[in-house]
């Protein structure tokens, strides 16, 4: 095992619990149906068990491989260079072509159709690269399938990631005002950009050049999924932001596009449309569990319901630092509960 991954298997293993528990819990209303039948749910939860823990364990990996960078330095032609390990596997990623030491590097990885394998780094003529540099296929962006060396083909997809000067996975963050109340407490977004851990440099998302954000401050950033697939936009402190690639930073904050609002019954953090819930009761003739009923029968609509909390994102950004995380690791205040 290479030195530099040395201490990460039990960091990966609180992650992948976290989001496991996650996925167990969101189960736990909708799909039992409040039945009693707890044979029916136990059942349920060890399918969701047993399908997930390999997809979110192989997610988490496939980024944290990318650790190396920072580790060994990237390599060029010689796969081995930059470093001195002496119990090298061939595991792990690497930048063919190295880092750019001045600003950030992107490198496009294919992936499996749902995201959880990881194939290798695509090339500008569609050739996929492993961990040495080795060609070991083609990625067709025409049908998104990957056909390996044996002439194998499978459907497949491909996620960007934008590395530091030094290799460090960066993600998105929200430029925001340094004054206001604490996370997850809306506060305004006047851009996004990247922020370098080597140098702390800020860096657009749009061209990846240098940003001057001036008194403005950083935060980090949430995406979002719906129906398996990632979402253009992202959450911060209780909204939701569609636009996500900007080039300088706004003098007016950026309009959200929708709310963050956490199901305390059902475990999910949802992003529903703005005004989502204004249609119900304007008469103010319901009672609360009319209300609550109403609700819940919008957050089944694909119209308002946006998308969720990509909770693997979410725990990579956040891990087990308590500091980071947010209360039901929602990041909002928009919490919505069955009446008493």
């Amino acid at each position: 095992m290479r030195r530099w991954l040395k201490g990460q298997a039990m960091a990966e293993y609180v992650i992948v619990c976290a989001g496991l528990m996650m996925s167990l819990l969101a189960i736990g209303n909708a799909d039992c149906g409040g039945d009693g039948n707890t044979t029916t749910c136990a059942s349920r939860l060890l399918t969701v068990l047993h399908d997930n823990y390999d997809g979110y364990s192989s997610s988490i990996s496939g980024v944290q491989q990318y650790g190396e960078y920072a580790a060994r330095g990237a390599y060029d032609s010689d796969p081995n260079s930059g470093g001195d390990d002496d119990d090298d596997d061939g595991t792990g990623g690497g930048v063919v072509g190295g880092l750019d030491p001045e600003g950030l590097t992107e490198v496009n990885q294919i992936t499996s159709d749902d995201g959880f394998a990881t194939f290798g780094n695509l090339q500008s003529d569609g050739t996929v690269l492993d961990a040495t540099g080795e060609i070991i296929g083609f990625y067709s962006d025409v049908d998104n399938t990957f056909t390996d060396n044996n002439g194998n083909t499978v459907a497949a997809g491909n996620r960007n990631l934008v590395l530091d000067e030094e290799g460090n996975i960066l993600h998105m963050q929200a430029v925001t005002s340094c004054i206001g109340l604490p996370s997850p407490f809306p506060r305004p977004v006047y851009s996004w950009a990247y922020v370098s851990l080597a140098t702390e440099k800020v860096f657009n998302t749009l061209n990846k050049n240098e940003l001057d954000i001036s008194d403005k401050c950083s935060q980090a950033s949430f995406k979002v999924v719906k129906n398996g697939q990632n979402q253009g936009g992202r959450i911060l402190n209780s909204e939701y932001y569609a636009a996500v690639f900007t080039i300088d930073v706004s003098e007016t904050p950026l309009p959200k596009t929708g709310d963050v609002v956490y199901w305390t019954d059902l475990r999910i953090c949802s992003v529903m449309a703005p005004q989502w819930d204004a249609d119900i009761d304007p008469d103010d003739e319901l009672d609360d569990d009319e209300k609550y009923a109403a609700r819940l029968a919008l957050f089944s609509d694909p119209d308002r319901n946006l998308g969720q909390l990509d909770i693997v994102d979410y725990f990579t950004q956040v891990g087990t630092d308590p500091s980071k995380s947010q209360l039901n690791d929602c990041p909002t205040v928009n919490i919505i509960s069955q009446p008493a």
